[in-house]
């Protein structure tokens, strides 16, 4: 007599596939029989969003055919969502979906693929009614991507009583339509700020979204208006203290008016990204009533804060960022100041950071900040540095170089464009206390076995970048993927600048590829540095 599971085991196990995205699985139990497929099915859409097949697929390498046939199966993806809403599929797969993501079918418009091959099957059957053409009738039609966009959403929504997130570019009034559907919402992933200028949006996602929480904005309205207003609006009509993460990826013109509407989620809000001009940086300090902060990325969006940016705004930030005692992680974007910023958070005794990345800075007046450092040794294991070394003296790097060797907590270390002050020596009494370490990316000049030797002794090691002009023979590659342990399995070397002079034969790479990959299913990537004031057309023979 067969045994038959209950149903919640089934969901159970279908749960955990996707949760370890076993897609493949997922379908083939959806096959099995009709008690498996409404399990597998269930969390085969509700982890829809992070199918491979999406976007047609991330590797650019493959054939022209296989990329063909990836982009059928991401099209029947979307058909199967949107015919269910029409009720013309034998499930209905609408209602299991968390995340309705339509800048990826936007993606399958444009993609070339799908218009040669693969449209006039999308747009068949009940699907028709999503061909909406624009452009000149004498030629031929094209797709109005805003107008089917609205048109699925319009649809979907009304059958996607699960659904969590939205993402896209969106019709200025699609939310005052969609929002009374959707009890659960609670993200939105906004490609600008059209959606959010209709002031019938306020209420519509504060009276019928009452998870909402998370916002993020690629871009600003093309509409043009008073952007800082009409955000600040928005966000002054949620509820106070419900708003967790808020992210601009692209100067939307927030200001002045946006952070201090921010100041009415200063407790609840957990997670805020920041990309604004320089004037705006100027009013930064507004946030001092958003100390429940647990991650801060701030990016100039203009590059130039260090002209106009006094010591006292620097203090004013820094001040605040001292009563964030939950912060955790610190991020700065082509902000020369960030430095002077983060150095008394970095003596914060209370505040436990856990990431710091700046992407820029001048290391020469920096060396107050890389002393302070060490008082995050407890706490610091992400650590991203990249700045100007010009006008550096020995005493400067000998500061660096102590201040790094102690933070022995680190998992990941980033060093870039510090080519000019970092060699073997240095690279090796930084590392050698780091054995934590599992991500690795260091420059410097012109880098010797001798500092593979001490690589080789990081057993957890699992990615390793030497992006400065190295000189690694074929012996010294050779003994350091024997030299790797059981910790470093799977291990990538990454060799950005192998020096012209010691270049190794493709010959003596493949056989360092065999034994990376041998002794712990590791792999390598070899590039010669390239004098970039010389023609990568130029040739012996010029």
């Amino acid at each position: 007599m067969a045994i038959t599971l209950p149903d919640d085991v089934l969901h159970l196990l279908c749960e955990e596939l996707a949760s370890q995205e076993q897609f493949d699985t997922l379908f083939n139990c959806a096959c099995a029989s009709r008690g498996f497929a409404v399990p597998a099915l269930t969390h085969l859409y509700r982890s829809h969003h992070l199918a491979p097949v999406r976007g047609g697929g991330d590797d650019e390498t493959i054939l022209i055919s296989t990329k063909q046939l990836l982009t059928q199966k991401w099209s029947i993806l979307w058909k199967s969502i949107i015919a269910s809403a029409l009720e013309a599929t034998l499930f209905p797969y609408c209602r299991y979906i968390r995340v309705l993501d339509l800048r990826d079918l936007r993606n399958l418009f444009e993609d070339d693929h799908f218009r040669a091959n693969v449209s006039t099957e999308f747009f068949s059957g009940p699907m028709v009614r999503f061909h909406l053409t624009t452009g000149d009738t004498r030629r031929r039609a094209r797709l109005d991507l805003a107008a089917i966009i609205d048109f699925v959403g319009e649809v979907v929504t009304q059958h996607t009583p699960m659904l969590e997130t939205i993402s896209g570019q969106l019709d200025s009034h699609a939310l005052v339509r969609w929002a009374p559907r959707l009890p659960r919402l609670h993200s939105l992933e906004l490609y600008d700020l059209s959606p959010l200028e209709d002031e019938g949006v306020d209420a519509a996602i504060s009276q019928n979204c009452p998870h909402f929480n998370s916002l993020s904005i690629y871009t600003k309205s093309p509409s043009g208006g008073d952007h800082d207003r009409n955000l600040a609006r928005f966000l002054e009509s949620l509820p106070q203290q419900s708003l967790e993460m808020f992210e601009n990826i692209g100067d939307i013109e927030a200001g002045a008016e946006t952070f201090a509407a921010l100041n009415a989620h200063g407790e609840s809000l957990k997670d805020l990204r920041l990309c604004v001009s320089s004037e705006a940086l100027q009013h930064l300090s507004i946030l001092s009533r958003c100390t429940g902060l647990e991650s801060l990325r701030i990016e100039d969006s203009d590059s130039r804060t260090h002209l106009d940016f006094t010591q006292k705004k620097a203090s004013e930030i820094s001040e605040w960022l001292k009563k964030c005692k939950n912060l955790r992680n610190l991020s700065f974007v082509k902000f020369p100041l960030a430095s002077i910023v983060a150095t008394p958070v970095l003596l914060q005794d209370d505040i436990q950071l856990r990431r710091l990345d700046i992407d820029w800075y001048i290391l020469r007046d920096s060396r107050v900040f890389h002393q302070a450092l060490v008082n995050k040794r407890a706490s610091l294991q992400f650590l991203s540095l990249n700045g100007d070394t010009e006008g550096m003296f020995r005493d400067d790097v000998d500061a660096l170089v102590d201040s790094l060797k102690q933070l022995t907590e680190l998992r990941s270390l980033k060093l870039v464009l510090m080519i000019e002050i970092l060699h073997d020596e240095h690279i090796i009494s930084i590392i050698e206390n780091l054995s934590h370490l599992e991500d690795l990316y260091v420059t410097g000049m012109e880098m010797n076995d001798i500092t593979l030797e001490s690589v080789a002794k990081l057993r957890n090691l699992r990615s390793v970048a030497f992006s400065g002009i190295s000189r690694f023979t074929f012996e010294g590659l050779l003994n350091f993927g024997t030299c790797l342990g059981p910790g470093n399995r799977g291990i990538r070397v990454m060799i950005d600048m192998a020096d012209p002079d010691t270049l190794l034969s493709d010959e003596e790479i493949t056989i360092i590829r065999n034994n990376l990959a041998s002794q712990v299913g590791g792999s390598l990537e070899y590039t010669p540095f390239r004098d970039p004031n010389v023609s990568e057309f130029e040739t012996d023979s010029d």
